[in-house]
Protein backbone atom coordinates (compact mmCIF):
# COMPACT_ATOMS: atom_id res chain seq x y z
CA UNK A 1 0.00 0.00 0.00
CA UNK A 2 2.54 3.20 0.96
CA UNK A 3 5.01 0.75 -1.24
CA UNK A 4 2.97 1.95 -4.15
CA UNK A 5 2.93 5.52 -3.36
CA UNK A 6 5.16 7.47 -6.03
CA UNK A 7 6.14 10.02 -3.53
CA UNK A 8 7.45 7.54 -0.86
CA UNK A 9 9.07 5.53 -3.40
CA UNK A 10 10.91 8.90 -4.73
CA UNK A 11 11.90 9.77 -1.02
CA UNK A 12 13.41 6.17 -0.63
CA UNK A 13 15.23 6.43 -3.55
CA UNK A 14 16.73 10.21 -3.03
CA UNK A 15 17.53 9.00 0.82
CA UNK A 16 19.29 6.41 -0.56
CA UNK A 17 21.20 8.07 -2.91
CA UNK A 18 22.37 10.68 -0.26
CA UNK A 19 23.68 7.83 2.19
CA UNK A 20 25.38 6.40 -0.85
CA UNK A 21 27.03 9.39 -1.81
CA UNK A 22 27.66 10.17 1.85
CA UNK A 23 29.57 6.73 2.42
CA UNK A 24 31.28 7.49 -0.78
CA UNK A 25 33.20 10.36 0.92
CA UNK A 26 33.66 9.17 4.09
CA UNK A 27 35.74 6.13 2.65
CA UNK A 28 37.60 8.57 0.30
CA UNK A 29 38.15 10.88 3.63
CA UNK A 30 41.66 9.52 4.39
CA UNK A 31 41.07 11.08 8.29
CA UNK A 32 38.17 9.48 8.39
CA UNK A 33 39.55 6.21 7.47
CA UNK A 34 42.36 6.30 9.79
CA UNK A 35 40.67 6.71 12.36
CA UNK A 36 38.25 4.28 11.39
CA UNK A 37 41.31 1.74 11.00
CA UNK A 38 42.91 2.86 15.02
CA UNK A 39 39.17 2.12 15.84
CA UNK A 40 39.10 -1.54 14.75
CA UNK A 41 42.47 -1.97 15.66
CA UNK A 42 42.42 -0.59 19.42
CA UNK A 43 38.60 -2.96 19.40
CA UNK A 44 40.42 -6.19 18.02
CA UNK A 45 43.37 -5.02 20.94
CA UNK A 46 40.95 -4.86 23.49
CA UNK A 47 39.27 -8.28 22.75
CA UNK A 48 42.56 -10.02 23.38
CA UNK A 49 43.77 -8.42 26.78
CA UNK A 50 39.71 -9.10 27.56
CA UNK A 51 40.44 -13.03 26.39
CA UNK A 52 43.38 -12.92 28.30
CA UNK A 53 42.02 -11.90 31.18
CA UNK A 54 39.41 -14.15 31.20
CA UNK A 55 42.26 -17.32 30.92
CA UNK A 56 43.71 -15.77 33.86
CA UNK A 57 40.68 -15.38 36.08
CA UNK A 58 39.27 -19.15 34.90
CA UNK A 59 43.05 -20.98 35.63
CA UNK A 60 42.44 -19.04 38.99
CA UNK A 61 39.25 -20.38 39.91
CA UNK A 62 40.96 -23.58 37.93
CA UNK A 63 37.93 -23.98 35.99
CA UNK A 64 39.33 -25.35 32.16
CA UNK A 65 38.97 -22.93 29.00
CA UNK A 66 37.62 -24.68 26.06
CA UNK A 67 41.46 -24.71 24.65
CA UNK A 68 42.13 -26.85 27.62
CA UNK A 69 39.52 -29.37 26.93
CA UNK A 70 40.51 -29.72 23.11
CA UNK A 71 44.02 -30.28 24.53
CA UNK A 72 42.48 -33.06 26.86
CA UNK A 73 40.13 -34.59 23.93
CA UNK A 74 43.48 -34.66 21.61
CA UNK A 75 45.06 -36.66 24.49
CA UNK A 76 42.27 -38.90 24.87
CA UNK A 77 41.88 -39.83 21.03
CA UNK A 78 46.02 -40.25 21.09
CA UNK A 79 45.52 -42.98 24.45
CA UNK A 80 42.61 -44.71 22.39
CA UNK A 81 44.65 -45.26 19.36
CA UNK A 82 48.14 -46.77 21.85
CA UNK A 83 45.11 -49.04 23.79
CA UNK A 84 43.80 -50.14 20.41
CA UNK A 85 47.14 -51.11 19.33
CA UNK A 86 47.79 -52.56 22.31
CA UNK A 87 44.61 -54.81 22.40
CA UNK A 88 45.99 -55.53 18.40
CA UNK A 89 48.88 -56.72 19.39
CA UNK A 90 48.22 -58.66 22.36
CA UNK A 91 45.25 -60.98 20.74
CA UNK A 92 48.14 -61.32 17.89
CA UNK A 93 50.37 -62.28 20.49
CA UNK A 94 47.85 -64.90 22.30
CA UNK A 95 47.08 -66.38 18.69
CA UNK A 96 50.78 -66.93 17.60
CA UNK A 97 51.22 -68.52 21.34
CA UNK A 98 48.05 -70.82 20.40
CA UNK A 99 45.64 -68.95 23.36
CA UNK A 100 42.49 -67.28 22.99
CA UNK A 101 42.77 -63.62 23.46
CA UNK A 102 42.92 -62.53 27.29
CA UNK A 103 39.80 -62.15 29.21
CA UNK A 104 38.61 -58.69 30.77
Amino acid sequence: MLRDNPVLKKMIATGEEQVGKLASQLLGNEAFMAALQKTVNAAIEAKGIAMRNVQIALAGLNVPTAEDVKKLEGKIEDLERVFETLSIRITELAKKNGRGPPQR
